[in-house]
């Protein structure tokens, strides 16, 4: 752990006295290469296929979406064997990356990519946070459901509703 850090100071050092380091952004130094935090997408469910290129795919999932954004980097990561590996897309910026985010639930509705997810590549400490806050979620929801129960509101077939402090039937 360590040798690691000191590989990833020196290699930052050797950027910030070129001046590829712009400060201000938050980079994110992914193995022999660097790129900025937030500009990085995860897809899953995209099937490797022997007739094209998973850069190819990728150009197709995103003219799907009627985006096209410049591409940076595709790479696929994972041990290859029975399951599907994710591909790591790299976008050029930010705003690329919320445009596609926004219009990914479009994939459901599509027959060649209705497997397909596309999510915010995130480090190790920010996936933490998200299961955290899912999880808070879920438990707030199951309370919410229960005191609905105990209420004798929540019936089968009914679905509810809440907004802000208002609960109501959403049919």
């Amino acid at each position: 752990k360590a040798d690691e850090r000191a590989v990833k100071g020196a290699f930052r050092e050797k950027l910030r006295a070129k001046g590829d380091l712009e400060p201000g952004k938050v980079w994110r130094i992914r193995g022999d290469s660097v790129v900025e935090d937030g500009t990085s997408l995860i897809v899953f469910g995209l099937q490797e296929t022997t007739g094209c290129t998973d850069q190819e795919s990728i150009k197709s999932l995103f003219s799907h979406l009627d985006e096209a954004p410049v591409v940076s980097k595709v790479e696929r990561f994972g041990k290859a064997g029975e399951q599907v590996r994710p591909v790591r897309v790299v976008l050029s910026t930010k705003e690329a990356v919320r445009n596609v985010l926004g219009k990914s639930a479009r994939l459901k509705e599509s027959e060649v990519f209705q497997t397909v997810i596309i999510k915010r590549d995130m480090t190790a400490d920010k996936k933490a946070d998200s299961r955290a806050l899912v999880a808070k979620l879920r438990e707030k929801r199951g309370a919410f459901r229960e005191k609905l129960r105990a209420k004798g509101d929540l019936e089968p077939g009914k679905v509810w509703r809440r907004t802000g402090t208002r609960e109501s039937f959403a049919y």
